[in-house]
């Protein structure tokens, strides 16, 4: 599962509707990507109740096991500090769901499915409190949904075909959660831009059914984004856009910051470094890596994702952790050699020689009263 690191979008004043943001950049992106993963578990919770609808239970189990695997690290810490209760109750519940799937009927898993939604949806307010209800924060999650589902497509479709079943879903769900909190906001929206926005989303939809190609399906996504930009008058706070090599640098610092918590006993917030060093950065590369090492991709995913979350969780040694982490960073530095930076150096530095070169040849040809070039 790829989810990117999530759209952030910078608090302003909404002339058009008149509602005035009144909280940090900071606490407002906080509050926006915690809601947005509390989406994320939404959208595999709904996928675990249709897939076991269906009859299919391995995938089912799959969605079932997302949320607690990968997703809810990054939301345990914040929970945890204004409602511990609602924290455990919550992680209790994620951690109990993949494991009825198969024995519990499908009647049985939708109202568990329900009965989680509710519990997400009152940590949102805990946690976020009016802000969540804010339209600037509506428009961050929709962005950060559409963003990840844009990523997901792109592991999930090849050639007009589903290559990744779950990460086709996984699309599927996040453009549907994503397209739920526009229903809910339709109405406070100009009208003029609301329609726009629900034929966009009807086309991005019609797309993701017919398998579109990955430009197609990211146009349409582009056009949402904008779209709310444009009509709430915000400015676009993504962060800087990382090449290869910045993921590898970022995982890498993610990871050791990751040990060091570990070390002072912080397990929690090592756990939560550990998930968004894989969730938010390397699956942004997996892919690169693959087409030269399948092996070597997979390895890292498996030490990354599995064993150091296994390993922390059981409370290994930190000796053994760092070791771990150790292992990861060789392998990411084998990784590097093929995934290329958006500008790799050696282009930078043929560059800058060609270009020295021609400024020799410029001059020398004015010394010497020749014509330029």
């Amino acid at each position: 599962m790829r989810m990117q690191s999530l759209a952030s979008i910078v608090v302003a004043t909404i002339l058009s509707l008149g509602v005035v943001a009144a909280v940090p950049a900071s606490a407002h992106k906080e509050h926006t990507d915690f809601i947005t993963n509390a989406e994320y578990i939404k959208g595999h919770l709904e996928q675990a109740a249709a897939n076991k609808q269906s009859g299919n239970i391995e995938m089912a189990i799959a969605h079932a096991a997302h949320p607690i695997d990968e997703v809810f690290a990054l939301m345990e810490g914040p929970l945890s500090e204004p409602s511990p209760k609602r924290a455990a109750d919550l992680k209790a519940a994620l951690e109990n769901l993949p494991n009825s799937i198969e024995s519990d009927t499908a009647q049985v898993v939708s109202q568990k499915v329900s009965d989680t939604t509710a519990m997400l949806d009152e940590a949102v307010k805990v946690f976020a409190g009016n802000e969540s209800e804010e339209l600037t924060t509506k428009a961050g999650v929709i962005s950060g949904l559409l963003e990840t589902a844009a990523g997901e497509y792109e592991d999930g479709v090849m050639g007009g075909k589903v290559v990744e079943m779950i990460e086709y879903q996984d699309s599927i769900t996040f453009i549907a959660r994503a397209k739920a909190i526009f229903n809910s906001i339709k109405a406070e929206l100009p009208e003029n831009g609301a329609d726009e926005l629900a034929e966009l989303f009807s086309n991005l939809d019609s797309q993701t059914k017919a398998m579109a190609s990955l430009e197609e399906v990211k146009t349409a996504i582009g056009g949402i984004t904008h779209e709310f930009e444009e009509m709430l008058e915000l400015e676009s706070g993504k962060e800087e856009k990382l090449d290869g090599w910045g993921y590898i640098d970022r995982i890498k610092e993610l990871l050791d910051k990751s040990v060091a918590e570990y070390k002072e006993g912080n397990s929690k917030e090592a756990k939560a470094l550990a998930v968004e060093a894989y969730l938010d950065n390397y699956e942004f590369i997996e892919s690169d890596i693959a087409q030269e090492n399948r092996e070597l991709m997979e390895k890292i995913e498996i030490d990354m994702r599995v064993e150091l979350v296994q390993m922390i969780d059981a409370g290994k040694p930190a000796a053994e952790v760092e070791s771990h982490v150790d292992g990861i960073k060789t392998d990411l530095e084998t990784a590097r050699a093929v995934v290329t930076p958006e500008f790799p150096l050696a282009a930078v530095v043929l560059a800058s020689v060609a270009a020295t070169i021609l400024a020799g040849l410029f001059y020398t040809r004015r010394k010497g009263g020749l014509a330029p070039f």
